[in-house]
């Protein structure tokens, strides 16, 4: 969150194992046009955790990505680009009442209670997210904070690949953008679930916007490598296997259940660890009703209903385009789903006539 974009951009989402760009433009009509959306694998080690390992590798898979892209053509080199959930800090923190002048001062020396590390090894931004309800009330602050050393890393990847990051966001907040409306019902709050290939993130959002993130060790991939180990299958097998069987009794002979079941065990008990935290820890929120999934881990059979069941929540897999329709989509749901990151990063700072009021 460094720069407000104004010229026409795309959005770029940089993660461990792949690379995700998508590029609208505004129609006369009050719609979005995609104008190109483009994928690229990563090999492991190049990025790990995070943090770039290998740079000429990845500034060479950023060209590809960019000069020969899935759909379309990209017409510009200015991206709003994602900065790794498992290396940022995001949290609505709260301060006392003061003048407008005095609230970077008052952030700064707040944020120190909060993140591990010294806040001048640090870039972070703020905003403030709503008005003091009462009197003499503490004024809410959406608090970003990234490591200096992260975000010239990618700076310096960007810069070699020709590309200028008008903006860079945590990871999250793209996410929220994507798959939250825009005017969420202000009585409830929500979590978002984002199965990655080599994480999941958890983000609650409430007082529409980001309340805070988890970043939990359960992983697409790991899932897919142990089908492909337990039933003897390569990795393209087993995640095909995944996708289609899922948590269907009646397909696979119930053999993928199995494995299935102990990863969304583990799951289930991080998400009320994440519900516990909220309620104790942020008195002003809301009861949170609803979960949106995303992320390509998420794309197996019957997850949503097992969640749902568990969890007695209402649990429906997020759908990136909502923010877009009535624009047609390009890609089906399930794979569309992976491109939440990249489509939220695209929408900043983008207006439009949307329907979902």
């Amino acid at each position: 969150m460094l720069l407000q974009p104004r010229q026409e951009h795309f959005g770029l989402d940089i993660s461990d194992r792949s690379l995700k760009a998508v590029q609208f433009k505004p129609t006369l009509a009050g719609k979005l046009e995609l104008v190109a959306l483009s994928a690229k694998e990563l090999e492991a080690g190049v990025i790990n955790e995070g943090e770039i390992k290998q740079a000429e590798p990845l500034v060479r898979a950023i060209t590809e990505l960019i000069t020969k892209p899935t759909l379309g053509k990209f017409t510009t080199s200015y991206a709003v680009v994602s900065l790794p959930e498992s290396k940022s800090f995001i949290k609505v923190i709260d301060i006392p009442p003061m003048s407008e002048e005095e609230i970077p001062q008052a952030v700064k020396w707040e944020a120190e209670h909060h993140i591990p590390i010294p806040i001048d090894e640090t870039y972070w931004d703020w905003q403030q997210v709503a008005q003091a309800t009462a009197a003499n009330a503490r004024l809410p602050i959406l608090l970003g904070v990234v490591p200096r050393a992260i975000v010239d890393s990618y700076n310096a990847v960007l810069s070699q690949a020709r590309l200028v990051p008008i903006a860079m966001e945590i990871e999250a907040v793209a996410i929220g953008r994507s798959l939250l409306p825009p005017n969420p019902n202000p009585e409830e709050a929500i979590m978002i679930i984002d199965i990655g290939a080599t994480q999941t993130s958890l983000v609650v959002a409430d007082h529409g916007t980001i309340q805070f993130t988890v970043s939990l060790p359960i992983s697409g991939r790991k899932i897919t490598e142990t089908i492909a180990t337990t039933l003897n299958l390569n990795e393209g097998q087993a995640e095909k296997a995944k996708i289609v069987c899922g948590l269907d009794p009646k397909k696979c002979h119930g053999a993928m259940g199995q494995i299935l079941y102990q990863v969304m065990d583990e799951l289930i008990r991080r998400i009320g660890e994440a519900m516990v935290f909220y309620r104790e820890h942020f008195p002003n929120g809301h009861k949170l009703n609803q979960i949106i999934l995303c992320g390509g881990g998420a794309n197996f059979k019957f997850i949503d209903q097992h969640l749902a069941d568990k969890l007695s929540l209402t649990v429906r897999r997020g759908n990136p385009w909502y923010n877009v329709e009535p624009s047609p989509a390009p890609l089906k749901p399930n794979e569309l789903i992976s491109y939440t990151t990249a489509i939220g990063l695209a929408l900043r700072n983008v207006s439009l006539n949307n329907n979902h009021d």
